[in-house]
């Protein structure tokens, strides 16, 4: 009964991170942009990270939206793959 009660406990414990993990949709403001490659450049940076399941860009707000998956990367991630791709993100 205890070595049950174990592999059920080990069992949630392992199961926990990927029933918390959610897709996430955020709109990040970037600075720095002069064109439509500008876009597509930082299009393309956040393309690369790990968990990022869509990206669009608007030019003309000068904003980017990310969907992805928070369970493998984070806000943190993708400012740094725009800021790599050599724009300012916004806040």
């Amino acid at each position: 009964m205890k070595m049950r009660r174990a592999g059920l406990l080990a069992l949630a414990l392992l199961l926990a991170p990927a029933v918390r993990a959610a897709e996430r949709t955020e709109t990040l403001a970037v600075g720095g942009w002069h064109s439509k490659g500008d876009a597509y450049k930082t299009e393309l940076a956040l393309r690369g990270v790990k968990g990022v399941t869509n990206v669009s860009s608007d030019k003309d707000k000068g904003t980017v939206t990310v969907t992805y998956d928070d369970a493998q990367t984070n806000r943190a991630r993708l400012e740094k793959a725009i800021a790599e791709a050599g724009y300012a993100v916004g806040r």
